[in-house]
């Protein structure tokens, strides 16, 4: 893979890969660098006028003493793209030599100092020639004391004096008379002072202070008036709390506000971000899906400051949308990363809260939790404005509707979770982590995967689509894989794609965990056997379904899971007569089917008879099958005596007790199923071999202490 990256104010991201063709293909994602922008073109903002009269009042002053303007605004507003406006104007006029310093660069106060006089001393000559002296020349002269000064450590007020010593002052006024000669002005900008520490930002000002009495010079610094007050106020303070502020009041002789932006103006500029975010994402919403998202998203809109907000916005949608492309809700993304931008607080709620935002209410304590969940909402969006938070609280709800029971009395049962899992909403809770690790889990199964195996299933072999559902498959993951069928067959009608799916599933038996519980049907193994029924059920005709169960009895591995399959047939209920079921004649020939296939496996391992084969039996015992399992079962008595106990626990109903599943009584049903594939004479001989001696107490064995195995016989 190759990485390549343009630097511009759009970085196009190019990744080259090659696909499984051997073909190089590019992908390219552009996000906003937050790069301020130079040109007017691009003034989304209408700052370009404001940038043009800044410019025009320094180029055409008249006064020759120096100036010093502060435009004012808050991270984000957009500052430095006014800054290039006004350098832009202030290049094209020829008495103007503007400089731009970035006091960012310089570790400490002296050499930011310097380095300040050193920019002054190039940007002078760079611009100016005269019949004479550089101009250049001449602030060297006076710059090289305070560079002997830097170089001993000395402070500021060194400077200070040196700047003020008699010479210097000579030296200064010849570079005045030189500038007046020349007609240029030197215009000093300086952005981003409020990004700096508290100590560098006293260091510009007393630079500024120290230089500002320059003639034919000019400032514009740009900063946030309150972050860099508050930063002054620590050093200049006394006991008025407008320290700060007065201070700069001394310094600023042109103080102006950054235009405020038209709302629309920067609506509009979003919209265009979110356009382009989806477009380089190739998604592409319904109209309903539009309006959904204008809707809630509406909710959030009061909260969008700058323009900065914006790019950060549309460059995070940038990256999280083709990343979750097919595997989370579009629209409910969109919606989680806008409160990601605006309530940074709420978000981080939302991401370490699963429980309060997917949970329904605890019956026995619904009341506290209302009171406990809302609070610690409420907490979070306490900085806001009562309108906000209503119209925040609007976003939630649609984005998590069990919000709905603590807000007001609405509640969502258990019912909902299929449809937003369906439409993988983020108020599912199968889908809920995919939206803040911005991957899909190790215990889940990736949507676009599962869609592509579908999709490709009717047009694959058995082997192709079967090997890759295994490459993606594990213990961990399988339950959802069965659970993500089924809503899916809910809605297919493509018969082709429902038998390959439905012999694949069968064929996966291995995959599927069954541990040994109560509620056995909740397990992976048990609900794949129920897919299949439900699958079987999806075939109009009578012969087709009746072929794909045949194939499935004969195939499924392992055995025990085509006995699962049988056990979950599709049969018809005397007291509610189902389409697409199978009658007593069907169930009949397929019992045949599948006690051939026990016989079969049985004769060629035994071994099968000594592990869980309860299931197994009872069908034979049921289905025919009788004389051929009564000999298998007679041998396997005669051979291993043992093998009695496991023969009678298979035929005994199993209940659940404090230590876990237990078996109940041998009951009358039970001993006349044993009976139909096995000889109890056989039975009784093998127990009297593994308990030789029993009790004649009539207490025996039920009110003594004794072993289950010997208790059952």
């Amino acid at each position: 893979m190759i990485t390549i990256e343009f630097n511009s104010q759009i970085q196009h991201n190019i990744t080259i890969q090659k696909n499984k063709y051997g073909v190089y293909t590019m992908e390219k994602y552009n996000y906003s660098s937050d790069a301020p922008i130079s040109d007017s073109s691009q003034d989304a903002f209408n700052r370009y006028p404001f940038a043009k009269r800044v410019a025009q009042i320094i180029s055409s002053r008249k006064d020759i003493n120096s100036l010093v303007i502060g435009i004012y605004g808050a991270w984000g507003e957009g500052k430095t793209s006014v800054f290039n406006f006004i350098e832009s104007e202030l290049r094209r006029e020829e008495n103007v030599v503007p400089i731009i310093f970035n006091p960012w660069r310089f570790s400490d106060e002296n050499t930011m100092l310097l380095n300040f006089f050193a920019e002054l001393v190039k940007a002078i000559d760079r611009n100016i020639e005269t019949t004479g002296e550089k101009i250049g020349g001449a602030v060297q002269k006076y710059l090289q004391p305070i560079a002997q000064i830097l170089g001993k450590g000395e402070n500021v007020a060194a400077i200070s004096n040196v700047l003020n010593s008699a010479d210097i002052n000579d030296i200064k006024t010849r570079v005045e008379t030189i500038l007046k000669e020349e007609q240029k002005r030197v215009v000093i900008l300086i952005d981003d002072i409020d990004r700096l520490e508290k100590s560098e930002i006293h260091a510009v000002f007393r630079m500024v202070k120290l230089t500002a009495d320059f003639k034919y010079t000019a400032y514009i610094l740009a900063f946030d008036k309150e972050m860099v007050s508050a930063a002054l106020q620590e050093r200049y303070g006394s006991g008025n709390g407008e320290s700060g502020k007065l201070f700069l009041d001394k310094i600023i002789q042109v103080p102006l506000q950054l235009p405020a932006i038209e709302g629309v103006d920067i609506r509009d500029f979003l919209y265009k971000a979110i356009d382009d975010a989806l477009n380089s994402s190739e998604l592409y919403l319904t109209e309903k899906e539009a309006q959904l998202f204008t809707l809630y998203f509406q909710g959030l809109e009061p909260l969008l400051k700058t323009p900065r907000q914006a790019m950060l916005y549309s460059n995070i949608i940038m990256f999280s949308l083709p990343i979750l492309k097919g595997e989370a809700n579009v629209v409910d993304l969109m919606l989680v990363e806008a409160i990601r931008v605006f309530i940074p607080e709420l978000y981080e709620l939302i991401r370490n809260n699963k429980k309060i935002f997917l949970s329904p209410l605890s019956k026995h304590s619904e009341m506290q939790e209302k009171e406990s969940r809302r609070n610690l909402i409420e907490a979070t969006l306490k900085l806001y404005d009562d309108t906000s938070v209503k119209d925040v609280k609007r976003t939630l709800l649609y984005l998590f509707p069990r919000l709905n029971g603590v807000f007001s009395n609405s509640h969502y049962g258990s019912e909902w979770e299929k449809q937003w899992e369906e439409n993988q909403r983020v108020c599912a809770d199968k889908y809920f982590q995919r939206y803040f690790s911005y991957s899909v889990p190790k215990r889940d199964f990736s949507d676009i995967k599962l869609n592509n195996i579908l999709e490709n299933m009717s047009n694959q072999s058995f082997e192709q689509s079967n090997a890759a559902i295994i490459e993606l498959i594990n213990k961990d993951n399988v339950g959802v894989l069965i659970a993500k069928l089924r809503n899916k067959i809910r809605k297919m009608n493509d018969e082709q794609i429902l038998e390959g799916l439905a012999l694949n599933i069968a064929n996966l038996g291995e995959y599927y965990p069954h541990p040994l519980q109560l509620f056995d049907f909740t397990t992976p193994f048990v609900q794949s056997a129920m897919l299949i029924s439900e699958i079987l059920q999806k075939f109009e005709a009578h012969e087709d379904r009746l072929r794909i169960t045949e194939s499935i009895l004969n195939n499924a591995m392992p055995l025990k899971l085509a006995a699962e399959c049988f056990r979950w047939l599709p049969k018809e209920n005397e007291e509610e007569t189902e389409l697409n079921v199978f009658n007593e004649e069907d169930v009949e020939h397929l019992g045949k089917i599948i006690c051939d296939r026990i016989y079969t496996e049985i004769i060629e391992n035994p071994e099968i008879l000594f592990n869980d084969s309860k299931d197994l039996l009872f069908i034979c015992s049921k289905y025919g099958m009788h004389n051929e399992m009564n000999n298998i079962i007679n041998s396997a008595l005669l051979n291993r005596p043992e093998y009695a106990i496991n023969l009678l626990k298979c035929f005994l109903n199993p209940s659940w007790g404090a230590e876990g599943i237990q078996n109940s009584n041998f009951e009358r049903n039970s001993y006349d199923n044993l009976a139909l594939i096995v000889n109890i004479g056989n039975v009784v001989v093998a127990l009297n071999q593994i308990f030789p001696q029993l009790q004649a107490d009539e207490k025996y064995p039920r009110e003594l202490d004794c072993a289950y195995d010997e208790l059952i016989t």
